[in-house]
Parts: C-alpha cells; structure tokens; sequence
C-alpha cells in the first residue's frame, strides 16, 4: 500500500512541467472516468453520451470563436456568459435537472481534489 502512495506522490507533478504525451494521458484518464460516471453511475445511454460530447464540443468551439473574433473582454464575457448558460439548459434536458446538478457536484469535487494535489 504504502509502495502505491509513495509512487503516486512521486508521480504527481504540476500540468505546467507535463510534456503533451503525459497531458494527453492525464485527459484520457479524466475522460474515462467522466464517461464510466455518466453511464454506470448516472445510467447516461450511449446516444446521451454521446450528445454530451457534442453539446461539449460545440460549447468549446464557440467559446474559441469568442476569444478569437470579439474586440475586448466585456463582449467576451457576455457571449461567454450567453452560450454557458445555453449549454447548461441543453445538459439539464439530455440528463435531466438533477442528474446534471450531481454531475456538475461530481466534477467539481474531482476538479477541487486534483487542484489540492498539484499544491
């Protein structure tokens, strides 16, 4: 036991000293357990899943098309704030309000966790 924690901690590093081939791993490994959760946890199908992924992939697209075309922070902030509460409505209506509400739980706690490790 004490092998495993000690090579953990040995492996722990911030994201910053990553290379893109241990970034990719990590992000895999995230994704994996985000999908292991939705499906085995939250019973997500696979068509719910997998419009998830794309409510995501078009949230972060639109989010790069902000950054990239509005002139200054405001108007970047407001369209942020306009699709992010987009995205929230289509998440509530493929997972329903209360699956996604302990999702997002889910997901924060997870987040909160990894940040307290790289500390």
């Amino acid at each position: 036991m004490w092998c495993v924690i000690a090579a953990t901690a040995a492996n722990a590093q911030k994201w910053s000293e990553m290379t893109d081939e241990q970034k990719m791993m990590k992000l895999k490994s995230f994704r994996d357990d985000n999908q292991n959760y939705l499906k085995n946890t939250l019973g997500m199908t696979q068509q719910q899943m997998s419009d998830i992924d794309n409510v995501n992939i078009c949230y972060l697209s639109t989010l790069d098309r902000i950054s990239r075309y509005a002139k200054d922070d405001t108007t970047k902030e407001k369209y942020a704030d306009a699709i992010t509460q987009g995205r929230w409505a289509q998440l509530d209506a493929i997972m329903g309000a209360d699956k996604h509400e302990q999702y997002a739980k889910y997901l924060k706690d997870k987040i909160e966790k990894a940040d307290k490790a790289n500390k």
